[in-house]
């Protein structure tokens, strides 16, 4: 499914940054699919357990801003009801997220990709269910 890159959160986002970075895709008989880092044992499938989250993690988002130059910043005139508070660029791409760690996602896979990418159906979903209950919990 295509979706707009500054609307990709979660596992999604998590995704389509192993793409950007050059993961090779991989496809159990299951139809498990995951994305495999070249060069460490990081990775990201479209269901189950995963290690690769930079959306989540300093350690792997830190990687991305020292490798693509990127400077995330906080958006001091945005209001209180605004979620994208952070922007990252590149140089190529800015991009907005709710957190600094989003908002450089967002920017590699721009930057790599493009404003839109193609993303599993089932990792939307999930994240779409997620958001939802987030939504009613808080």
């Amino acid at each position: 499914m295509k979706i707009k890159t500054s609307e990709l959160t979660g596992r999604a986002l998590d995704w389509a940054v192993a793409v950007a970075i050059g993961a090779t895709e991989k496809t159990l008989p299951s139809g498990r699919k995951w994305m495999k880092l070249s060069d460490s044992d990081y990775y990201v499938s479209n269901r189950g357990l995963y290690n690769f989250d930079p959306s989540t993690d300093w350690a792997q988002c830190g990687h991305l801003i020292e490798k693509y130059d990127i400077y995330p910043s906080r958006l001091y005139e945005c209001s209180e009801n605004n979620l994208k508070k952070y922007q990252a660029g590149t140089g190529l791409a800015c991009m907005r997220g709710e957190t600094p760690k989003i908002a450089v996602c967002r920017a590699v896979v721009a930057t790599q990709l493009g404003r839109e990418v193609d993303i599993p159906d089932e990792l939307i979903e999930r994240d779409i269910a997620n958001y939802a209950i987030s939504k009613i919990v808080a």
